[in-house]
């Protein structure tokens, strides 16, 4: 398979909500380096100002919650093992190739992961809770309006 990704706006990047999203990810990273190398330019612009911010603008973009809910970065607590994945890997690689961060140690770069996934659960905890208070404020204007 030969893809031609010179126009890396044209990258079908879709955020990882599954297994068989990843498992379809992980094959073109691996087998496709044009497509991998146009993700890398791609997400090497959500820079922030801080690492912790870069890699969180990164991890938004590539997955959902509800993906790394099942997640730790090595295997813990009966979930499944992310440092393995292309998908980490390639983290490295985008952090890398901002002029910002482009020493950044592998320790610095995986801190910020290792957060970012740990706090997914607690993120869909507090996506519900805020939606429940949205429809229950909602239930009281319209019982208010009538």
């Amino acid at each position: 398979m030969v893809s031609n990704y010179d126009d890396y706006n044209d990258v079908d990047l879709g955020v990882i909500d599954d297994d068989e999203d990843l498992n379809n990810m992980e094959e073109k990273l691996i087998n496709d380096k044009p497509y991998r190398n146009a993700v890398i330019i791609l997400l090497s612009r959500f820079v922030g100002n801080t690492l912790p911010e870069t890699i969180r603008k990164i991890m938004q973009r590539l997955f959902t919650d509800q993906f790394l809910s099942k997640y730790s970065f090595v295997g813990f607590k009966g979930k499944h093992q992310f440092s393995t994945l292309q998908c980490c890997s390639i983290i490295y690689d985008i952090v890398r190739k901002m002029k910002k961060f482009k020493d950044t140690s592998n320790i610095d770069i995986e801190k910020p992961i290792k957060n970012w996934m740990a706090q997914a659960t607690p993120r869909m905890k507090k996506m519900a809770e805020k939606s429940l208070q949205t429809n229950h404020d909602d239930h009281n204007s319209i019982d208010n309006n009538t």
